[in-house]
């Protein structure tokens, strides 16, 4: 199975190739700003590609998922929005949600701590891939100020879970694959820190 990841594209969809594959993954903001207008622009750019599967999670850009979650599922005819919830393709098991830890008043975030352990105590033990917007704490997630932005508690779920795939996003700058044991992290942010949408889809081989 043939996974093609993204991330962080906001709006620039038609800036980018997109490589074939059997399943597209995109972990979150594919807008600015999250209105009706952006996210159909979206909704018809993910429409038109070949992929045969197609899953998503929201960011905290995507303020149209967060505020009016039908109109938004609505737009999104030809792929699978994932909001805490889990899918099955060909016996490979998929979880995806778009929560970060809280910072400034955007879009699905939660204090560090309690909160967001219980969210991601719902991804299940079987899960094969992990889709969540924003990393886990140091992994992919250091800023363009040397901080380490990403979740303390989905960093120790990854780490009992040990699912064969990560995807995130969300920390443009942390851009990039790392492998730990069974585990292939993948930061597939398409924007940069400035956000121009420089980088290249990743693919992932899921034997």
């Amino acid at each position: 199975m043939r996974l093609v990841c993204v991330s962080d594209t906001h709006g620039y969809h038609d800036a980018m190739h997109v490589p074939d594959g059997d399943v597209l993954i995109h972990a979150g903001d594919l807008t600015k700003r999250g209105t009706l207008e952006e996210v159909r622009a979206a909704g018809e750019w993910l429409t038109k590609l070949p992929h045969k599967h197609k899953l998503v999670v929201a960011g905290n850009h995507d303020f149209l998922f967060e505020r009016d979650p039908a109109a938004a599922r609505a737009l999104f005819t030809h792929a699978t929005y994932l909001e805490d919830e889990a899918v099955e393709i060909d016996g490979v098991r998929f979880y995806g949600s778009p929560y970060t830890p809280e910072f400034f008043n955007w879009a699905f975030m939660l204090p560090r701590g309690e909160a967001l352990r219980a969210k991601w105590a719902r991804i299940p033990n079987d899960v094969d891939v992990l889709v969540t917007h924003g990393p886990p704490n140091k992994v992919l997630d250091r800023t363009v100020h040397g901080d380490h932005a990403g979740c303390e508690e989905l960093a120790e779920r990854v780490a009992e879970l040990k699912p064969k795939l990560h995807v995130f996003g969300h920390i443009h700058e942390g851009y990039g694959i790392r492998d730990d044991g069974p585990t292939r992290y993948m930061n597939a942010s398409i924007c940069t820190f400035d956000y121009r949408p420089k980088n290249a889809p990743m693919i992932f081989e899921l034997s």
